[in-house]
């Protein structure tokens, strides 16, 4: 189960660019607009009110703080503003009334009046006049009496504050950039977590490739201990299930293009051949094969040569071209075909995939298209007993994987498993670790060869330098394959 530690980290990653991009358009645009808005000052002044003269100074307090909200209440009135207004040609009560506001503070006899306005000395000189006219009209109508504490001419605006209002800006693009984030992964259709592809398609994760960052792409497979280890994994699930249930036809496949198929297919034969088994690997993607560049071998005659050749002279060859690794072969695609899904569906396929299932191979591992975008896929699956179905977790939804368990699953093939690539989720930490502090032996590809192979494949011939060197060679370029 996946920490949910790890599924915040991971979102954190995935939307940090949207996080950021609503900071900064949020917080730039609210600090560019309150930079150019025109500063607003307060001017601010104080009433004291003292109510009758009782025959004690409690008695006139007490008066005084009940009546001090009713008289504040009466100086946004129409008698207190009309002499104001009369000074002022061309101002309405109502702008004057939106200029004010009137505070009454509790328990105190004071009355805090303020008045904001573009223009300082205007809002002073208003704030000093309103006071005045409330104070005549209190002094001389009501029992009360009112002192005036005049207002000073602000200096400082009240707002914009740029700073501040950038950082509400901010808040405000943060807020809105999380309430997408959450919508998108609502709609969004991929992977949550690896335990998913046993919940929702009911398939087990024979390993989880983690995602390579820039310059891990340009080192061999060897140089990452994460993913060689992966791989590993992956080349020992599938001698486990076939101790189980034997096999020996394997398609490597995904549901749509781009996600690493023929990658994980090269990576699995090599390290199934590295432990002593020999492999034939077949690049079976007549319409885009990959393969003949990666291992530097002639593309021809390849499958689709063999499959013309059988439809001219029904003489099959299936021989794939040695590599490097003594039990490695290849088969390539050959010449590209205009009738691919055609080609494969005939009969004369048939025979091949006959022929070949009964090759002096342990495992026959495939590459083939992706199984949604074209036919090939489906085609191939009824000739090919296993089936690995190859997971981008970074794009591809579930719906699409779920489209592809059922196309695959209207064919012969048994689906063994998924292999998640390119994994988002930060759950190798303690896996780095553990592989940073395990001690590597420099030791030579050769000795790795000899120890793994057994004494048969040893007796057969030994590994000369040269052929170490171009094995070395051969692994710097695992990571390379174009990912069709």
């Amino acid at each position: 189960m996946q920490n949910p530690l790890s599924r915040y980290m991971m979102l954190a990653k995935r939307w940090a660019w949207l996080l950021i991009l609503g900071v900064v358009i949020c917080g730039g645009a609210t600090y560019a607009v309150s930079k150019i808005m025109r500063p607003t000052y307060q001017a601010s002044t104080t009433l004291i009110l003292t109510v009758g003269t009782g025959p004690s100074a409690y008695d006139t307090t007490t008066a005084t703080l009940e009546a001090l909200p009713t008289y504040a209440s009466l100086i946004p009135t129409p008698i207190v503003l009309n002499p104001v207004l009369a000074q002022h040609p061309g101002l309405t009560i109502q702008q004057l009334q939106g200029m004010m506001t009137v505070k009454p503070q509790s328990n105190t006899q004071l009355i805090e009046l303020d008045v904001e306005n573009t223009n300082p000395v205007l809002a002073a000189q208003l704030a000093n006049e309103i006071s005045q006219s409330f104070a005549q009209y209190a002094n001389t109508q009501l029992s009360g009496t009112i002192k005036v504490l005049p207002a000073q001419t602000p200096i400082v605006p009240i707002k914009p504050k740029p700073a501040l209002d950038a950082a509400i800006g901010a808040l405000v693009g943060l807020s809105l950039a999380i309430a997408l984030i959450i919508i998108f992964e609502w709609l969004d259709g991929r992977l949550a977590d690896p335990d998913e592809v046993e919940e929702k398609l009911g398939l087990e994760t024979l390993t989880i490739i983690p995602h390579l960052s820039r310059s891990e792409r340009n080192k061999s497979i060897e140089e990452i201990p994460v993913l060689a280890e992966r791989c590993r994994t992956l080349s020992s699930s599938l001698n486990a299930i076939q101790a189980a249930k034997p096999f020996k036809l394997v398609m490597v496949t995904s549901a749509l293009p781009g996600e690493g198929k023929s990658t994980v297919a090269a990576n699995l034969a090599y390290f199934l051949a590295i432990t002593g088994k020999r492999v034939l690997l077949v690049d079976a993607n007549l319409r885009q094969p990959s393969l003949d560049q990666h291992f530097q071998l002639d593309n021809h005659p390849g499958l689709a040569d063999a499959l013309l050749e059988t439809w001219a002279h029904l003489d099959i060859n299936i021989d794939g071209q040695p590599t490097e690794i003594p039990t490695l072969f290849v088969l390539t695609g050959g010449a590209i075909p205009a009738n691919a899904a055609d080609m494969l569906s005939s009969s004369i396929s048939k025979r091949l995939f006959r022929n070949l299932a009964e090759a002096p191979y342990d495992y026959i591992i495939f590459d083939t298209p992706p199984v949604l975008p074209v036919a090939d896929a489906q085609i191939l699956a009824g000739f090919i007993e296993t089936t690995i179905l190859v997971i981008d977790a970074s794009k591809t939804s579930l719906k699409s994987l779920s489209h592809a368990k059922q196309v695959l699953n209207r064919t012969s093939t048994e689906i063994l498993g998924v292999v998640i690539n390119k994994s988002p989720w930060p759950d190798y930490g303690d896996i780095r670790h553990y592989m940073s502090e395990v001690r590597q032996p420099k030791e030579s590809l050769l000795s790795v060869m000899q120890t793994e192979m057994s004494p048969d494949d040893r007796s057969n011939g030994s590994i000369d330098k040269s052929e170490e060197n171009a094995i070395t060679a051969s692994i710097r370029n695992h990571n390379q394959i174009k990912e069709d």
